[in-house]
């Protein structure tokens, strides 16, 4: 297809003013046939040797006829808008990636911001082959052509503001883009220095290369670069068997066990979404075929991975079928940094993994991805539930330890404070107070605050006073008469919160001691406005019995369990709030923000459950009947998920 795609522009003009650029493309040098002068492997060694440029690289002040960008899938092209300031100025640029996961939404940039996009003449966005989408974009000016390539990769994420909260990164060095996946906010230097200035100041705060074998120049400014291997560089054949001499390129000696020397999991785009709870496909194998590791189903190979290690969402969306992996680590060609990069990867996706004994040189995945790889059998993978359950383990160890911030943290930079959630928990019943109260309490890797609003109750009530002394994190109480709206009165508690994100939390409901945790994960990989889970698990209590109830999870929706609201502030004031109704203010407010542009996404439901009495005890009216239908199982008594780590009782 790419080899068309270039047919097509050499057909509208001449090569030499046509710049071609790819990420993500094996033998991209077999691209240059058909009479292409500038043809340039953003994953090579541009900043150094110009490893992977054909016929010259034009500079970003040059002006073309064209450009393309042919990324072979989303992930791909997101490491491309790191490199986006590299492109030249061109009337015309066309941005394809050739493999797209078919839940992927049409890549529709947004313009913004609006002044940098007054040249627009036409904008096109098509499927120029099955599984493929491509951006057309026509100037009245030449205009600089990153722009369009970072738009592009910022439409499949939602076109969420996307920028990675670390110090600004210089970067230079073969696939150097791995490290900042999707940022394009990153500067590009030469190996040797100095940092360019910027807007006024200097191009970064942390300066990282990587390097090859023939390493690299002294650096010629004060700052004290981070010197890595390029992604792929420590294979076997570099270093020898397990247990002998290592070194990295730069001479220095290197532990492979470090986590450091591992490129981070691209989380914006390797993540749960699209995890499917009910696989067709039984259980398949991680293993080396050709010097490559490869998923295998059947002694079919579903999936190979580049050399490098990296994981795109194509691969492990044709993985999601699988009801998991069993993983063999024998020695080959790639690894051992490449092969460990692939189990985390597949770890942050979700994708459930079991395995022998991990061999020493696997250290780098971290003492909690290998604890959780071990304790896991085929048994926890046979049985729908428990295969959820090693998952949403997997992804959470996985994401905070192999993630982009995780990663930057761990090479030396500030890490980010985690931000304040502000819980609304309203109650009509004093005698909930406490049980309310310690839901919140429970609540672990994360900070927050709870605003207590009294709906038609004095705050001096015995079972009120009493819990709120013994709450141990800040809380701030607020009364409403009875006769205030419930709607109102959630606006009057959200009046009294400092957080950056509200959750509402409902009085009669058990919430896992990792449900804020939970969801602030989920925000960081969705970028959704408003977030939550679905009505998974519910406790009847009139005839106590627990059910498990059949939902699709890991997606963009339209609508989410009130009692798991979790919104960005800006998203909440930008709608108004709840609206002032005694009921029904759940489904409105998610309404509001749809209609408004914003995204609802339902993350796993494992670690929330439903209580569910008569109807009349319940602003949602809906018979105990509608829970004991589509059910995946039922037990006797109450029975939530392992994630809920026995909550106390069912009072």
């Amino acid at each position: 297809m790419f080899e068309r795609i270039i047919g097509e522009a050499l057909g509208r003009g001449p090569g030499n003013r046509i710049a071609v650029y790819c990420a993500g493309v094996e033998s991209p040098e077999k691209l240059a046939a058909g009479g292409v002068r500038h043809l340039v492997d953003l994953d090579g060694d541009i900043g150094g040797d110009d490893t992977g440029v054909i016929g010259g690289a034009p500079s970003p002040e040059d002006q073309v006829t064209e450009v393309l960008v042919l990324a072979r899938t989303p992930t791909d092209l997101r490491r491309a808008a790191t490199m986006h300031a590299l492109l030249p100025r061109a009337e015309r640029v066309v941005v394809v990636t050739a493999e797209t996961p078919h839940w992927y939404p049409a890549p529709a940039p947004s313009l913004t911001p609006a002044h940098r996009w007054r040249t627009l003449a036409e904008l096109r966005v098509y499927r120029p082959a099955s599984g493929a989408w491509a951006v057309d974009v026509r100037f009245s000016a030449a205009t600089p052509a990153g722009r369009t390539v970072a738009a592009a990769a910022r439409a499949f994420a939602g076109n969420r503001i996307d920028g990675i909260a670390a110090p600004v990164a210089a970067l230079t060095g073969p696939g150097a883009a791995h490290w900042r996946p999707g940022d394009p906010n990153a500067s590009l230097v030469a190996p040797g220095g100095p940092l360019p200035i910027r807007v006024g100041a200097p191009g970064g705060d942390l300066v990282l290369r990587t390097s090859l074998a023939d390493g690299l120049p002294d650096w010629s400014g004060d700052e004290i670069p981070v010197d890595l291997p390029a992604p792929g560089e420590l294979s076997w054949e570099r270093l020898g068997e397990p247990g002998g001499a290592v070194s990295l390129t730069m001479g220095s000696a290197v532990d492979v066990n470090d986590i450091r020397l591992v490129p981070p999991v691209d989380d914006r785009s390797v993540n749960p979404m699209g995890f499917v709870t009910t696989p067709t496909l039984g259980l398949g194998h991680l293993e080396l075929t050709d010097g490559r590791w490869s998923v295998v189903h059947a002694g079919k190979v579903l999936t190979r991975f580049a050399d490098s290690g990296c994981v795109t969402v194509t691969d492990v969306a044709r993985l999601r079928q699988l009801r998991g992996l069993r993983l063999d680590w024998r020695n080959g060609h790639t690894g051992p940094l490449a092969a460990v990069r692939v189990v985390a990867s597949l770890a942050a996706a979700g994708v459930p993994m079991i395995t022998d004994e991990p061999p020493p040189w696997a250290g780098a995945l971290g003492d909690g991805l290998i604890g959780l790889l071990r304790a896991a059998t085929p048994d926890d993978l046979d049985d729908d539930l428990r295969r959820e359950e090693h998952s949403i383990r997997l992804r959470r160890r996985a994401l905070r330890d192999h993630g982009v911030e995780a990663r930057w943290a761990q090479l030396g930079t500030p890490a980010r404070p985690r931000p304040l959630t502000s819980v609304l928990l309203t109650t009509r019943r004093p005698e909930m107070v406490p049980f309310a109260l310690g839901q919140a309490a429970r609540q672990r890797d994360a900070d927050l605050e709870v605003i207590l609003a009294l709906h038609g109750i004095p705050r001096d009530h015995p079972d009120v006073a009493s819990a709120v002394a013994a709450f141990e994190r800040p809380i701030t109480v607020v009364e409403g008469e009875a006769s205030l709206a419930f709607g109102a009165l959630l606006n009057r508690a959200a009046a009294h919160a400092s957080g950056s994100f509200l959750l509402k939390m409902d009085d009669d409901d058990w919430y896992g001691p990792d449900f804020v945790a939970d969801l602030l994960l989920a925000h960081s990989y969705s970028g959704a406005n408003v977030l939550g889970t679905a009505l998974e698990f519910v406790y009847l209590s009139s005839i106590d019995v627990t059910v498990h109830r059949e939902q699709v999870t890991e997606q963009i929706t339209n609508f989410i369990a009130g009692g798991t609201i979790f919104t960005e502030r800006t998203a909440f004031d930008a709608v108004g709030g709840f609206r002032p109704l005694p009921r029904a203010v759940d489904t409105q407010f998610q309404h509001a923000v749809q209609s408004a542009g914003g995204q609802v996404y339902r993350t796993h439901g494992l670690g929330y459950v439903l209580r569910r009495g008569p109807a009349s005890q319940h602003t949602w009216r809906e018979p105990i009947g509608t829970f004991l239908q589509k059910n995946r199982r039922q037990w006797r008594g109450f029975r939530p998920s392992a994630l809920m780590e026995s909550p106390e009782g069912t009072s």
